[in-house]
């Protein structure tokens, strides 16, 4: 699948790739968004797991010396929470 072709269902896996990974502490913003967008595209299945998401996104932690290993931990949890019904979206993309 291509990411310039919309599949059905990018926006409800988008939602759940960016709520997964609102709470993991970077050095800036865009750091999380681009965290984000690899998780979304491991989501849509253009990589092949979680933590080559999170390797490729390349972004910055807080502090420096959090393993990535932690982070797949806790987007794994997030997503699994979110997934199981633990912790939901609103209508403004924020964690109810």
């Amino acid at each position: 699948m291509s990411i310039n072709v919309s599949a059905p269902g990018d926006v409800a896996l988008a939602e759940r790739a960016y709520a997964s990974v609102r709470a993991v502490p970077t050095v800036e913003p865009n750091d999380r968004n681009r965290l984000g967008y690899h998780v979304w595209l491991y989501l849509r299945g253009e990589l092949s797991s979680l933590e080559e998401a999170v390797q490729v996104a390349r972004s910055r932690f807080k502090p420096k010396t959090l393993p990535i290993e932690d982070v797949v931990a806790h987007i794994t949890e997030q997503l699994h929470l979110l997934e199981h019904g633990g912790v939901s979206i609103d209508t403004t993309g924020k964690l109810a």
